[in-house]
């Protein structure tokens, strides 16, 4: 049984161009770590070096008792002997193999009995049992990456890197492979490392989170906390990001009526599109009001019911986090809005969402 220590200990001091220098310190327990920043901070590069793709200019990773390196004692383990896992946002799976020997490439060199028992249980671990004899050719994007992650599990990783997996996946295979690598984490007990720059996927997926930010980790904490923290203001804005699909969209009317995936129906304005198709939904977290109690007629067109989970304060600031059905919200509000709602865990509440505050992803300038 794996203790709460740290398991990984990464200590790296490495030039990545002439313009970023990554300094960073940090360790992961047997939890979900989400490495988060923007493009080009460096995300990737931490995950290759600590695999031995690429090799650290100075500094140490010690993965339990294995120092993987050590610049100070020449120490660099080969890739392939360091048991570690990856997943990139390409499945990288062989053509030419099927589902079941893709999965068992890495445990080759198994007895047979025991490479069919970790074979069954990996594959029921990450939904892919009835694909066993299927070709990579014919599997979907969200299968494909879950017969990915079957294979980085299968020969037992001490630590498993996910590089962006999701971001060339649908929404609903998003959502489910997002599920997946949660269950995995939570069923091995290892270490996950898993890199973003989406906020949903980081408060969605991580039990912690690192925050990247010109070659050093300048926050480390719970999603909520480093998201809505002073080392994180100017650089992050604390949004929501849902996933939904158009439920109508009569031409004659100037609204547009959604339904978030997996949570409740939204009214925006009139946009484009046909029912049934997909769209990427931002709400601002200062842009919610949060109620208790009945609400009169109001202008907003949206009323949620939820129930508090969290809320943190920051000085004369707060982030109030709020679940409904299976999406979790976060509302930025003022301190004493806290203390005059009485707004603590388990609290219901209304979220009172203007309908021209929901932006549709594609219509915004990235």
């Amino acid at each position: 049984m794996i203790d709460n220590e740290n398991c990984l200990r990464v200590h790296l001091d490495h030039v990545v161009h002439p313009g970023l220098r990554l300094t960073v310190e940090f360790g992961l327990k047997p939890e979900i770590g989400v490495l988060f920043g923007a493009s080009g901070a460096g995300k990737s590069t931490i995950l290759r070096l600590l695999t031995g793709l690429n090799r650290p200019d100075r500094g140490s990773i010690r993965l339990f008792s294995t120092d993987l390196f050590d610049s100070a004692r020449s120490i660099d383990v080969r890739l392939r002997d360091r048991r570690i896992g990856l997943i990139f946002q390409d499945d990288l799976l062989f053509p030419h193999l099927n589902v079941a020997k893709n999965i068992t490439f890495g445990i080759a060199g198994w007895t047979r009995t025991k490479m069919m028992e970790r074979l069954g249980e990996v594959v029921e671990l990450c939904g892919v049992n009835h694909l066993l004899d299927r070709d990579p050719s014919t599997l979907s994007g969200g299968e494909r990456q879950r017969v990915g992650l079957a294979r980085a599990l299968a020969p037992r990783p001490r630590l498993l890197l996910c590089d962006e997996p999701v971001g060339a996946l649908d929404l609903a295979a998003r959502f489910s492979l997002l599920d997946r690598i949660k269950r995995v984490q939570r069923a091995e007990s290892i270490p996950l490392l898993y890199v973003t720059h989406s906020t949903d996927e980081a408060m969605t997926l991580g039990d912690r989170l690192l925050l990247l930010a010109e070659g050093r980790i300048v926050a480390d904490g719970l999603p909520l906390d480093v998201l809505s923290s002073r080392e994180s203001t100017g650089s992050i804005k604390l949004r929501n990001l849902f996933e939904a699909v158009i439920e109508s969209n009569d031409p004659d009317d100037l609204e547009t009526t959604l339904r978030l995936v997996r949570g409740p129906r939204l009214i925006i304005p009139r946009r484009s599109g046909r029912v049934g198709d997909p769209v990427r939904l931002s709400i601002d977290a200062d842009e919610i009001v949060l109620a208790r109690g009945p609400v009169g007629e109001l202008s907003a067109r949206n009323l949620v019911e939820g129930t508090v989970e969290r809320v943190v304060t920051h000085g004369h600031q707060a982030e109030v986090l709020v679940r409904t059905d299976r999406l979790v919200w976060g509302i930025g509000v003022v301190k004493s809005a806290v203390d005059s709602l009485g707004l603590i865990e388990g609290t219901e509440v209304r979220m009172i969402i203007k309908s021209r505050s929901c932006r549709v992803i594609d219509e915004e300038s990235t």
